[in-house]
């Protein structure tokens, strides 16, 4: 969209064709045709359309250097230009005082004839060219680095210029009175007008030593054809020039590309002293990449002279989402210093979500971001870079480079992905498996306690009950904590069907007492303000792992910072809810806090877990929310995890009241189930039955065992099955088979599946085959409503 600070450059432009088209005249045989009348009207014509052309092109390098409100000239400027154009109007518009006669020979042959006029009319010229030239180099000590860098094309077409028009009008015109040349400096005006053009137009730039580097290359490969070439034209006469002239240009399509090669390496030495140059290196990163990103990006980070802890190759998450909107395959690059500009410039100016860019930049020190793709067309990881050690701008060619070789190593990207991920979940298991594992050793330790120590055992049959329950407890946590690792090796979605509304304060404090603390002292270190509560729509597991995470990374650094505290505290909001978990520990380093969400990530700390905080930012989406992070190094941390608002109603009970149910449901189960009732459970290990068998243990139930589909079809043939619970995963048949043949013999029968990491797919084919669902290890309260659900 063109704006109002281009309008001088467009008349610029505009007076330019003009002069050229009149100087062509003198070139032409409209000279001659015409005769001194119509020369001394071209040569006016000339006069005022190059001082115009001066006259934009200074309006606009003031506009260009201004400093005050919509780049408004100055008081003075305007007075200069108002004095000049009236000047420059009225010497060549009144007849005889720029130019009195034209001599005509023929065309390109002539001599002008000027008034007493002319010398101040060109000096007024000179003048113009000198300030436009002094405002262009005013550029250089601009703020916004975009801007100096276009001062650097703008100085160097007008000295192009400058230089053009004082040898040729000054020089050759006054001293030699030759005209001949007098279409030179509109031509060469054509260099200047394309340098101010292309400064203009663009943002981004090739630097004058790739630029230097390249014309070089060219001029010497095609020297060697043109030489080639002009031997074969002095043999014009010879019967054999039509072959040879063939002969050549097949040559020529054989060994360009050859001898270009050996062209540009002569280059490279001269410009940078070496056989390549900083753009072939950055394409041979292609083959590191294959082996190491971590080591392609750290040797990517010396070609680009920038810090290697400021250049980051990133999983796109939640703290990047500002950049995400603007980068696609068009337009694959946000770049600071030309954000800057066209904010400064533009009518972008205007634009909020920019101006959100260009502060999240500048507060993350960012100078450029580059997508990399995956074959959808979205963006899968993010090239995060600092600003160069020197403070110079990214290169066109450097970022042009960058592209080519993040589109194509997207595939070793993710492959590398895929093997850490089997790494970090192999490491996750025994990590996250330590804690359930603890905790029921504590209690086992503290029921030992009482058998042994206690002489009054019935005295402590109440706290024998309460420990019996946690150590249950840890064990359910312990098999979520499976049920989750094993989704995530499956690369599954988070399943929402297990979601549910409940109260935040509740599930948070029930996760702060369930978690594995190494002591009291540890827990009383923790604080949790729950005055605005509010209902969230979630997986209480999921919820769980989130905020053990975040327990176990602050906790990592109790020892290391003795007053640190953890606080949480619940925050409604009008659009949103939020829970802040704030730790008053050492804090986290600008340049880290960019990734701490991306996958794999780890920093100064050792045995983390493989899912950690990028599967809670998953976590947290699932939930149509978001976590985020602010720190002050040596201060504090700061998590953000916040919910969208929900309305319905809490559905279901807390999980610490289902014990106190059971026996309603026992009730349940012998009031609606007078006549005995056989139930078949349907298991390959005999440690699953037996723990089947002592949930169902009741008078009024005839328990029969199958340890694999086969033996639970032939006794369905044999007998009378009220209810199956049926394993999924068996030898000698599995319980989809199992459950066909079950369903052709006895329709009527329930199946209800026991399944030990149920993915989508599964969970789609038990909805298909099986009448009902429970996923193992089996809590005794979900087996007996199934039960009671199912015999009712």
């Amino acid at each position: 969209m063109l704006q109002s600070i281009d309008f001088p450059y467009v008349l610029y432009s505009i007076c330019i064709m003009g002069w050229i088209l009149s100087n062509a005249y003198f070139q032409s045989g409209l000279l001659v045709y015409f005769g001194e009348s119509g020369a001394i009207v071209m040569s006016l014509v000339a006069n005022l359309a190059s001082f115009f052309a001066f006259s934009c092109a200074y309006r606009f390098s003031c506009r260009l250097a201004s400093a005050l409100p919509n780049n408004r000239l100055k008081i003075w400027q305007r007075v200069l230009l108002i004095a000049l154009n009236t000047y420059a109007l009225l010497v060549n518009l009144i007849p005889g005082l720029t130019v009195t006669g034209v001599d005509i020979y023929n065309p390109s042959e002539f001599v002008i004839h000027f008034g007493e006029f002319n010398n101040g009319f060109f000096l007024s010229i000179v003048a113009l060219v000198f300030l436009t030239f002094k405002n262009f180099w005013s550029l250089r000590r601009s703020a916004l680095a975009v801007k100096k860098q276009k001062s650097n094309y703008m100085v160097a077409g007008i000295v192009i210029f400058m230089s053009s028009t004082a040898v040729v009008h000054l020089l050759i015109t006054y001293l030699w009175q030759d005209f001949s040349y007098v279409w030179l400096p509109p031509v060469l005006s054509i260099t200047e007008a394309a340098l101010m053009g292309y400064a203009l137009l663009h943002t981004r730039f090739y630097s004058w030593k790739y630029l230097s580097c390249t014309s070089l290359t060219y001029m010497m490969n095609s020297s060697i054809y043109i030489g080639l070439l002009s031997v074969l034209l002095g043999f014009q006469d010879s019967s054999y020039f039509i072959a040879l002239l063939v002969a050549l240009l097949v040559l020529t399509g054989v060994t360009w590309h050859w001898t270009l090669e050996k062209m540009k390496v002569i280059s490279n030495c001269v410009f940078y002293g070496e056989k390549s140059n900083p753009v072939d290196n950055i394409y041979g990163l292609i083959e590191e990449f294959k082996l190491s990103s971590k080591n392609a990006t750290q040797k990517l980070a010396d070609l680009l002279n920038i810090r290697s802890n400021e250049l980051f190759l990133v999983r796109q998450n939640a703290s990047y989402s500002i950049f995400i909107p603007h980068l696609t395959k068009s337009s694959s690059a946000l770049v600071k210093d030309e954000l800057d500009y066209k904010l400064h410039y533009s009518y972008l100016e205007s634009d909020p979500q920019l101006h959100a860019v260009q502060q999240k930049m500048s507060e993350n020190k960012t100078a450029l971001v580059l997508p990399l793709f995956d074959s959808d067309s979205i963006v899968s990881h993010l090239l995060i870079a600092s600003h160069k050690k020197d403070g110079s701008l990214f290169s066109n060619e450097e970022i042009t480079a960058l592209q080519i070789v993040l589109n194509q190593v997207q595939v070793y990207i993710d492959s590398e992905k895929k093997i850490l991920q089997s790494q970090a979940l192999a490491n996750s298991i025994a990590h996250e498996m330590r804690n359930p594992l603890a905790q029921i050793q504590y209690h086992f330790e503290r029921i030992e306690s009482f058998v042994t120590y206690e002489n009054d055992i019935h005295h402590n049959l109440e706290r024998l009950h309460e420990e019996l329950m946690q150590g249950k407890h840890a064990v359910h946590r312990g098999a979520q904590l499976i049920d989750i690792i094993l989704t995530e090796s499956k690369g599954a979605s988070i399943n929402e069907k297990l979601f549910k509304s409940v109260s935040i304060a509740h599930v948070t404090q029930k996760a702060l007492d369930d978690y594995g603390y190494e002591s009291n002292e540890i827990k009383n270190r923790i604080e949790f303000d729950d005055k605005d509560d509010f209902i969230v729509h979630i997986n209480e597991a999921l919820y769980s792992f989130v905020l053990f995470n975040l327990l176990r990374n602050a906790i990592h650094y109790f020892q290391q910072c003795p007053e640190s505290r953890i606080a949480l505290k619940l925050v409604r909001g009008e659009s949103e809810n939020r829970l802040i978990f704030r730790d008053t520990g050492p804090g986290i380093e600008p340049h880290v806090l960019l990734n701490i969400f991306d996958e794999f990530f780890t920093y100064q700390k050792h045995g983390g877990s493989g899912l950690g905080l990028a599967y809670c930012s998953r976590v947290m989406n699932s939930f149509k929310g978001q976590i985020s992070c602010c720190s002050k190094l040596g201060e504090f941390t700061e998590f953000h995890l916040s919910f969208p608002r929900v309305t319905q109603p809490i559905i279901g009970q807390p999980e610490g009241m289902a014990e106190s149910t059971e026996e309603a449901v026992d009730n349940i189960i012998l009031n609606t189930t007078r006549n005995k009732k056989r139930v078949l459970v349907v298991d390959d290990r005999k440690v699953q039955r037996l723990l089947a068998l002592s949930y169902l243990a009741k008078d009024n139930l005839d328990i029969v065992q199958a340890e694999n589909g086969r033996e639970a079809v032939d006794i369905v043939k044999q007998q009378m099955i009220d209810l199956i619970f049926m394993d999924i995963q068996m030898p000698v048949m599995d319980g989809f088979e199992a459950t066909k043949q079950i369903k052709a013999l006895s329709p009527d029968v329930p199946v209800i599946a026991l399944s030990g990491g149920a993915d989508e797919h599964e969970i789609e084919a038990i909805k298909e085959l099986m009448d009902d669902h429970l996923t193992k290890p089996v809590k005794k309260q979900e087996l007996r409503r199934k039960l009671s659900t199912w015999l009712t």
